[in-house]
């Protein structure tokens, strides 16, 4: 049997199609699993873990889906760059670049394409300054890490 230029096309888009549907946007458990093995003992070992009360502030990831919660860490991983400060800066670098492979890894790339980009901001003045608005990068993005867990804890 020979397959027409209409009707090879037809079935190619269809093929494509079902690859999309059934390819998961992430890899959550992967994601989880490597967390807690890699990145938390990371962030413990420079004591910045726990329970943090950012109910003052607005929720870094409002969503109470899990892909919402993925795409935010994600997005404060790449945001992260734009803080600037000493060593401290050194010290989560290395975390914060694991989360952000560790979701690229495990993520599809057209669901991560988006890139966020640098707010054209006044430059922080003040080592305590920069040192606070660095840790509170770090303590929303454990924020989002837990809720992260506890959200696929109850859809598992």
């Amino acid at each position: 049997m020979c397959l027409t230029g209409p009707v090879l096309r037809s079935f190619v888009v269809v093929l494509l199609f079902a690859f999309s549907c059934g390819k998961r946007r992430c890899n959550y458990k992967e994601i989880l699993g490597s967390y807690r093995e890699i990145i938390l003992t990371e962030l413990q070992n420079l004591n910045l873990t726990g329970s943090f009360d950012i109910a003052k502030e607005r929720d870094p990831c409002p969503s109470g889906k899990a892909h919402h919660i993925v795409h935010s860490i994600y997005d404060m991983t790449q945001q992260f760059r734009c803080l600037r400060g000493g060593k401290l800066h050194r010290d989560l670098g290395k975390p914060v670049e694991s989360m952000k492979q560790l979701i690229s890894h495990n993520c599809s790339h057209d669901y991560l394409v988006k890139r966020a980009s640098c707010p054209a901001s006044q430059k922080t003045r003040g080592k305590k300054r920069k040192r606070m608005k660095l840790i509170n990068a770090i303590r929303a993005l454990i924020n989002c890490w837990q809720k992260l867990q506890s959200i696929y804890a109850l859809t598992t």
